[in-house]
């Protein structure tokens, strides 16, 4: 049962669930071809709401997969490729430890 609760406890659901959200998705491959890009240049290039595309980009900060940095009135969004790769060892490891340990 130990094994289970550090499973669920290392899965972070939440950051996985938006992560790989399509809308989200798509955003994180625009970054990640474009660079760092502000509010307005991101959301021009998807045909949802700026306010939309706004409430994902914060989701997606609060979740530190993307990087936020105002300059003057400007807020500009990258990705966070760091934390991202850090998470998905994190996650594989404690999988690798789960599978390995798991008693059939």
């Amino acid at each position: 049962m130990e094994n289970q609760n550090n499973l669920f406890e290392c899965g972070d659901f939440e950051f996985y669930k938006t992560l790989f959200d399509p809308v989200r998705s798509e955003i994180l491959k625009f970054l990640a071809i474009n660079g760092k890009k502000n509010i307005t240049e991101i959301a021009k290039n998807f045909t949802q709401d700026r306010s939309v595309i706004s409430r994902h980009l914060e989701l997606m900060n609060r979740y530190k997969i993307l990087n936020k940095e105002k300059l003057n009135r400007i807020t500009f969004y990258e990705i966070n490729s760091e934390y991202i790769l850090e998470k998905f060892e994190t996650t594989t490891n404690t999988l690798k430890e789960y599978i390995k340990n798991k008693v059939y």
